[in-house]
């Protein structure tokens, strides 16, 4: 068996030819100090992330691929959206869709979205005082679906109150007086 000293010795021999061959080509000089007795600084997996040597390689032994050019599928998706003129509809659905969260969920039980039209948006109300105290509100509800939504994408609220029961029934219709003064 060799001492340790000597195993040492052509240890570092090596070393420097292997520097001396880096210097001659142009290459860069390996570092001073890795691969020597640092093992206890290493995480229990075995080499650490930041003195990784070489190509990485898959369980096949073959070089990983890495490509940088990949984007994320909100991105896309926001490009496509964007590029098809979709935001205006997709906003509308959301705004129906969370109307309870935008307006809470007392005025969503009485209130319902019915659809988005240019930038007004039309709701019916269960009852007319409902109606009448979104539209007191209006200003408070289209501040925070500018905030949630982005601004430009509703500017004007149409409040409607409860339709009136029709009483026409089947294909066939004569025009007469109507239900008078039963409803008013």
């Amino acid at each position: 068996m060799t001492a340790p000293e000597e195993r040492a010795d052509s240890v570092t021999a090596a070393y420097e030819h292997i520097r001396a061959v880096a210097r001659k080509r142009g290459s860069r000089l390996p570092e001073a100090g890795i691969g020597t007795r640092g093992s206890a600084r290493r995480p229990a997996g075995g080499v650490s992330p930041s003195r990784r040597i070489g190509r990485p390689s898959g369980p096949d032994g073959r070089a990983v691929v890495r490509t940088d050019n990949t984007e994320s599928i909100g991105s896309v998706l926001g490009d496509e959206i964007r590029r098809r003129g979709w935001g205006r509809p997709m906003a509308g659905g959301w705004v129906k869709a969370n109307w309870d969260i935008l307006v809470g969920e007392q005025i969503a039980q009485h209130s319902q979205v019915q659809m988005l039209k240019d930038k007004q948006l039309f709701i019916t109300c269960d009852s007319t005082a409902w109606a009448t105290n979104l539209r007191l509100m209006q200003r408070k509800i289209l501040q925070v679906i500018s905030e949630k939504v982005g601004p430009d994408v509703i500017a004007e609220l149409k409040v409607f109150g409860p339709s009136q029961p029709s009483w026409r029934k089947g294909p066939l219709h004569v025009k007469g007086r109507g239900p008078r003064d039963t409803y008013g």
